[in-house]
């Protein structure tokens, strides 16, 4: 029988949960991991961290923060059971992996960075997410955007690095990758591909 710390999700409610999470379908995902976790007898926090993409080790966290889905990510952490109050460095903790590396040794931090949805990046490093985790190219979030000549996302992680604080909104309808784009971008399979091509591959600069 399936615990709380053992669920047992198939590759189709995975892949399900994935899709949701990369279109910004936020209630119908948020729906169905609680439908899940009733179905499993388990919490809709531990569905958030066993829906994970067997093949390349995605997360919920990485679909919506590669496409800017704010309201998806708010709604994940706010999902997610807290570990504690708040972490070392003040900010919040939840039961999901912030941190999670992917097959290429991306993070969430790294796909939000890259692709300029600074709202992303914010709400990722205000729940406890680590700037300075390298994937396996040894590219932090701030080299990322930087490739992807994100100056505003750059400019803000180097803040927090410094201890600077950062507020207000920004633009992303320009230099971001939108999920419903059609070729190409995070929000199909093959653009996740590339991506993951071009950020795995120290030599490429930009994706």
């Amino acid at each position: 029988m399936p615990t709380a710390t053992s669920p047992s999700l198939t590759e189709d409610q995975i892949d399900d949960l994935l899709y949701l999470a990369r279109v910004g379908e936020t209630t119908e995902l948020i729906t169905s991991i609680d439908l899940l976790a009733k179905t499993l007898s388990t919490t809709s926090s531990t569905i958030l961290t066993s829906a994970i993409d067997p093949d390349n080790s995605n997360g919920l966290l990485h679909m919506a923060s590669a496409n800017g889905h704010t309201g998806t990510l708010k709604s994940l952490l706010a999902l997610s059971a807290p570990i504690s109050p708040t972490s070392p460095n003040g900010t919040s903790t939840t039961s999901l992996n912030l941190n999670l590396q992917n097959a290429s040794g991306n993070a969430p931090l790294h796909w939000a960075s890259l692709n300029g949805h600074l709202e992303a990046v914010k709400l990722l490093v205000a729940a406890g997410a680590d700037v300075e985790v390298m994937n396996h190219a040894g590219r932090k979030a701030a080299d990322e955007a930087e490739n992807g000549e994100k100056v505003e996302v750059v400019e803000w992680l180097i803040a927090q690095k410094r201890g600077e604080g950062s507020g207000g909104d920004t633009d992303e309808k320009e230099g971001g990758v939108d999920a419903d784009e059609k070729e190409g971008g995070v929000g199909d399979g093959e653009g996740l591909r590339e991506m993951e091509q071009a950020m795995g591959d120290a030599e490429i600069g930009k994706s």
